[in-house]
């Protein structure tokens, strides 16, 4: 009987634990090509179909790269080759589909199709680039952001 209030502890752990990290996932790498890096926090982390994505991350794809994203509203983003893009901000309730994505692509190429968010409240849905912030109006859009990234 003395195991009964230890194992009820260790189950309550392992249950808050695993929604703490739900809670921080933004999205999930569906597919990648080529060279393909992830950065959190300023170190590099591997990266493979079904790695999490973070607000804060940055993707960078080298000349034969390509990243796909899923993001938890359905949103999905696409990066071709040499680009760098950032998850700068994401927020997604999923029982009332309201939210904000803001994504930054400090140079390459983004394809995206939007989810939820677009569909419940179209001005939260925002991609940033070195020149302009570019509101979405629309449901499928690329964005081409020319120059280095800093």
């Amino acid at each position: 009987m003395k195991l009964r209030p230890l194992l009820l502890a260790a189950l309550f752990a392992l249950l808050t634990s695993g929604t703490a990290a739900a809670a921080d996932t933004a999205g999930i790498v569906k597919r990648l090509h080529g060279t393909v890096t992830l950065q959190r926090g300023g170190q590099p982390l591997p990266l493979a179909p079904g790695t999490a994505v973070q607000v804060g991350d940055r993707l960078v794809t080298g000349p034969d790269g390509a990243v796909g994203l899923t993001m938890a509203d359905d949103t999905l983003l696409t990066a071709g080759p040499g680009s760098t893009l950032v998850i700068s901000e994401f927020r997604f309730n999923s029982t009332t589909n309201e939210g904000n994505l803001l994504a930054t692509l400090l140079k390459g190429t983004l394809n995206v199709v939007t989810g939820l968010i677009a569909k419940q409240t179209p001005q939260a849905v925002n991609v940033q680039t070195r020149n302009a912030v570019m509101g979405v109006r629309g449901t499928d859009f690329i964005v081409d952001a020319r120059g280095d990234a800093p």
